[in-house]
């Protein structure tokens, strides 16, 4: 990993965001909530735009 990328707090939001949303998806999902899909849906989002940056960062 390129020590510009740990440092950028945008992809550090976004890596920690996504994280965070995955696991309340997770915990939706166990207590049966049909809501689980949608933060599901925003993590997956959110790490692509923080692989996205990370991508053009390191070019």
């Amino acid at each position: 990993m390129n020590w510009l990328v740990i440092k950028d707090t945008k992809w550090l939001v976004f890596q920690l965001t996504s994280m965070l949303l995955a696991a309340i998806g997770i915990t939706l999902a166990v207590v049966n909530n049909s809501y689980w899909v949608l933060f599901g849906v925003f993590s997956m989002l959110l790490m692509f735009f923080a692989v996205n940056r990370a991508s053009k960062m390191t070019k």
